[in-house]
């Protein structure tokens, strides 16, 4: 079908689209402001502010989303996908800014290099999701596929990366430290986990419209 997979999608459906668009693209601005925030530490505290309006923003689009599929008969996606999408996509952006708040409230004096890893890594994913979210209504289903599986590459690359950051950490001998970058490593680790999840969801949708 000329114009891709879901070209059929009405105009009146095009609010939905671009929110989910704008909804990815504010994700990945999160997750590039965490990625630079731990590159250039000193200026952590500045990004981790830009980042909390980030998350108030991701907030208002997931809620937006939620109020106007309420009120929509016929959306261009089933309810339930863009139901869990959006919801997914949140959770994502709570991981990102959860990481730079447990980096500030914990006073980490100075990011490891497993960190900054997992930080590239989860802006490569999210990335990977905007482009794919982009192309629902236009690209094909192989390039929706290969979007997720590309963001599926980063979350089983960022396990090795965790397993190498914990097992480092257990060589040090401040117990202190160790709990306070721990939960950092974690709060990191779900947020790719998240990320996964959008995967799922969006190989499911490019599965489902055939």
């Amino acid at each position: 079908m000329a114009g891709g997979w879901l070209s059929w999608v009405r105009a009146n459906d095009a609010e939905i689209m671009t929110i989910l668009v704008n909804q990815a693209n504010n994700l990945v601005k999160a997750a590039s402001v965490l990625a630079e925030s731990i590159s250039d530490y000193g200026t952590l505290k500045e990004k981790n502010s830009i980042l909390k309006n980030l998350e108030h923003e991701g907030d208002l689009f997931t809620h937006k989303l939620f109020t106007i599929i309420d009120k929509t008969f016929v959306t261009p996606l089933d309810k339930e996908d863009i139901s869990e999408l959006t919801s997914t996509i949140d959770q994502v952006l709570d991981g990102t800014y959860g990481t730079s708040d447990r980096l500030v409230l914990f006073k980490i004096k100075k990011p490891s290099s497993h960190m900054q890893e997992l930080a590239n890594l989860l802006l490569t994913a999210c990335q990977e999701i905007y482009k794919a979210v982009t192309e629902l209504h236009k690209g094909t289903r192989e390039n929706l596929i290969q979007h997720s599986k590309a963001v599926s590459k980063c979350e089983h690359e960022a396990d090795n990366v965790y397993r190498f950051a914990i097992a480092d950490l257990f060589e040090t001998h401040d117990a202190i430290e160790i709990i306070k970058s721990k939960e950092v490593y974690e709060t990191l680790e779900n947020a790719l986990d998240r990320s996964r999840d959008v995967a799922d969801v969006i190989e499911d949708i490019a599965l489902k419209y055939r």
